[in-house]
């Protein structure tokens, strides 16, 4: 069974109003998460995992490498979420593989079919 997986990045995110970095910088919209979910399509199944990916903790920041989440909604997408998709894809690719194998081996049941597509 082939899978092709898609990295999902959703507009679901965790923001702190407000923030201190590691070097004592006091800064705004400083985002905690965000809801990162991989997809798996194997012929007509799909299915789909997602979860809060938690990013860099604020103290470990520095004024030189923050960028206020409200600043790059129109920019392209920064190194760093890449990375958290990076990382974590291989946690949940096998879960995506089981829910896609629990479809076809699901058993039917012709005498429902009429009311249950």
């Amino acid at each position: 069974m082939a899978v092709t997986f898609t990295k999902v990045y959703t507009d679901r995110v965790e923001i702190s109003p407000k923030a201190t970095l590691g070097d004592g910088t006091e800064v705004t919209d400083y985002v905690d998460a965000m809801v990162m979910e991989i997809e798996g399509v194997s012929g007509d199944f799909t299915a789909r995992r997602g979860d809060w990916v938690r990013f860099a903790d604020p103290a470990t920041k520095t004024s030189s490498d923050f960028a206020a989440w409200s600043s790059l909604s129109a920019a392209s997408r920064p190194a760093w979420v890449t990375n958290a998709m990076t990382a974590f894809e291989p946690t949940v690719t096998g879960q995506v593989v089981a829910m896609i194998e629990a479809q076809f081996n699901a058993p039917e049941y012709p005498s429902v079919t009429g009311w249950a597509s």
